[in-house]
């Protein structure tokens, strides 16, 4: 079992996003109750390096790559609250896969 998850946001400048997506994900962790969830920024051109300490990538952005961990395109978030809830679900959902495992 896997006690802490680190997620990784990535937009393409890491900036206004990013935040977004990082606080709506914090806000959504905390109602679940979900504890040592640690939510990391970057922006594209950062990836490469940021992406080893991340156990689920959630971007706003197309990413072409590929990688050894669950990614999520939350595009969703940023556009009405049943877009927002259904990306939202999907992270929950891998966070808990991730600590089961």
């Amino acid at each position: 079992m896997q006690e802490k998850v680190t997620i990784l946001c990535c937009c393409g400048a890491g900036i206004c996003t990013s935040n977004y997506l990082k606080e709506e994900i914090e806000d959504r962790i905390k109602a679940e109750g979900l504890k040592q969830v640690k939510v990391n920024l970057c922006r594209v051109s950062d990836l490469e390096e940021a992406i080893n300490d991340a156990d689920l990538l959630v971007t706003t952005v197309e990413i072409k790559s590929s990688y050894d961990i669950p990614m999520i395109r939350a595009l969703g978030i940023m556009l009405d609250d049943k877009a927002a809830k259904k990306a939202l679900d999907e992270i929950v959902d891998t966070v808990n896969k991730i600590k089961q495992a």
